[in-house]
C-alpha cells in the first residue's frame, strides 16, 4: 500500500495497533532512568504497596502505547505532532499484562491557511487482558494531503513558472 494521506483518512477509521507488553525488566529499567518512584523498581517495596507488585510508570506506558500507534500508522505523512489530549491512567500496568489499543482517527479538518495540509485527531484507549481501561489519551496531527491541481495553484507565486 501507498501513502496514506489527509484526504485518506476517514473520520472513526481504526489503526491496526499490534499489543504492548512490558516485562519487569523493562519497566524497571525505564523506570530507573525515568521515573524511579520506589513501586516502579524496587520488586520488595512494591510487594507491600498498594500495589502488590512493580507496575509500569504512566510515562512508560504512554510511551509503549504512543510507539505501537505510531507504527500503525505506517505510511500516513506527518508533518508535526502539534499537540496531545489529557492522559487518564484509571488502572495500573503489571508485568506480562497484554494492553489492546484502540486507536482511531477523528477531528479531521483541512488546514483553511494552509490547504495542502490537515489536522487529524487519534484518540486511543488501552486495556488490558482483564478489560480494564489502563489508559486514554490521543495526538493531535498535521498531516499533507494529497497534491492537486487546485492546491498546488494556491501556492504559486509570480516566481514561479
Amino acid at each position: 500500500m501507498g501513502t496514506c494521506y489527509w484526504d485518506d483518512l476517514v473520520e472513526g477509521g481504526s489503526l491496526e495497533c499490534r499489543p504492548v507488553i512490558l516485562t519487569l525488566e523493562e519497566i524497571i529499567e525505564f523506570a530507573l532512568k525515568y521515573d524511579p518512584q520506589r513501586f516502579h523498581v524496587d520488586p520488595e517495596f512494591a510487594a507491600r504497596s498498594r500495589f502488590q507488585g512493580v507496575i509500569a510508570s504512566s510515562l512508560h506506558t504512554l510511551s509503549a502505547c504512543t510507539r505501537v500507534i505510531v507504527d500503525a500508522q505506517k505510511d500516513v505523512p506527518i508533518l508535526i505532532g502539534y499537540g496531545m489530549l489529557e492522559v487518564t491512567l484509571p488502572n495500573p500496568v503489571y508485568p506480562r499484562d497484554v494492553l489492546a489499543v484502540d486507536a482511531r482517527w477523528g477531528d479531521l479538518r483541512r488546514s483553511k491557511s494552509k490547504p495542502e495540509q490537515g489536522l487529524a485527531t487519534v484518540r486511543f484507549r488501552g486495556v488490558n487482558q482483564r478489560s480494564e481501561t489502563v489508559i486514554e489519551s490521543g495526538f493531535k496531527y498535521m498531516i499533507a494531503c494529497r497534491a492537486s491541481e487546485s492546491t498546488l495553484e494556491l501556492h504559486k507565486g509570480p516566481h514561479h513558472v
